[in-house]
Parts: structure tokens; C-alpha cells; sequence
């Protein structure tokens, strides 16, 4: 399975930040790749997300299910491609630091450190895409951080060609789930 989590510290209340993510009309449009989605109940939607990795590109739909709903602090979400052998999770996780920890908190963004492989290819995506840096900006780094929001992503391939596709996509996990969770709080710090 191909895979990431990256977390991210800010000032944001944790009010600010569950208003937002609990609704997925709000940041599926934010997803790497996403072409469009259909709502089609609170905990059900179809995703349309165009995937380029190296010299493949391909449009899959999703069927996204939200498993876990625990209000304010976690949203877990099941992922099964429509028409292709594709299945995958993801959760939003925020969690409210208490004094110590946010004065603690020195990095505004925190994950672990994937393998060089990884780096490199996350890179190019990003600079290829015309994707901005890594860090959410110095005016969120110099604010008191208040609230810790973790955003996870795996997907698994099926199919005679999953591991070579397994490889090939992790990279793209690690850079939907980093620019996914940083556009979100930018949003939210912009309002």
C-alpha cells in the first residue's frame, strides 16, 4: 500500500479547523489531481481524480464512504475505484495542544522523513505541477500553534500491474497528502 501522513501545527482553532473539514464539499476540491466530485449524502461521494505518474495518466473515479465520524476531533473515509482495481483509506485527525505542547510545537510542519526515493520524486511532482514550497509560510510559524491536524492517505492498486504501480504512486501520496492538509490550513488562515 502506498501511503502517507503528514501533520500540520497551527494557531487555527480546533472549531475553525472541524467546520471546515467536515464537510467534504469544502476540501475535496483541494485533492491532487481532483477533477470534480458528486455528493451524494453526508457520509457518501463519488471522487473524479486525474492521477499522472511518469508517463501514466489516468482519470479514476472513487467511491468515498466515511467510516468514523467522531465530532470534533476525526473523520476516517474508505476509497474503492469505480471500474478500476483500486482501494484505498484516509482519515483527518485534529487534536487540540495543551499550553506545553504548543509552546513545544517549534515546526509548523511535521512528518516523518520518507526515504530519499521518495523526496526526490515528491519534489519533482511539485516543482513539475508548479506547486509551491513545503512550508505553509513564516506568518504561520511565528503565530502560537493551538491545534495539531494529522491528514492520512493509502491506495492500493489491484490488479497484474499493482506493484509496479504501488511504487509508482507513492511519491504521489506523500505529495497529496502534504499539499492537501498545507491547503487547507492556508485557507483557513487567509480568511
Amino acid at each position: 500500500m502506498a501511503q502517507h501522513t503528514h501533520t500540520l501545527t497551527t494557531h487555527l482553532s480546533a472549531e475553525t479547523v472541524w467546520e471546515f473539514v467536515r464537510d467534504i464539499d469544502h476540501w475535496a476540491p483541494f485533492l491532487l489531481g481532483y477533477q470534480a466530485h458528486e455528493k451524494r449524502s453526508d457520509r457518501e461521494s463519488v471522487w473524479t481524480i486525474k492521477g499522472d505518474v511518469g508517463s501514466l495518466s489516468r482519470t479514476v473515479d472513487f467511491q468515498v464512504q466515511i467510516t468514523e465520524w467522531v465530532e470534533p476531533e476525526r473523520i476516517r473515509f474508505t476509497l474503492e475505484g469505480i471500474g478500476e482495481p483500486m482501494r484505498g483509506d484516509g482519515s483527518f485527525q485534529i487534536d487540540v495542544l495543551d499550553p506545553s505542547e504548543a509552546a513545544a510545537a517549534a515546526p509548523v510542519a511535521e512528518s516523518p522523513r520518507p526515504s530519499l526515493f521518495v523526496r526526490l520524486w515528491a519534489t519533482l511532482l511539485r516543482r513539475l505541477l508548479g506547486r509551491g514550497s513545503r512550508e505553509s509560510g513564516s506568518r504561520a510559524a511565528i503565530r502560537t500553534p493551538a491545534v495539531r491536524l494529522t491528514f492520512h492517505l493509502g491506495l492500493t492498486p489491484g490488479g497484474a500491474m499493482a506493484p509496479m504501480l504501488d511504487a509508482m504512486i507513492k511519491p504521489v501520496m506523500v505529495a497529496t497528502a502534504e499539499e492537501l492538509a498545507q491547503r487547507i490550513v492556508a485557507h483557513l488562515e487567509a480568511r
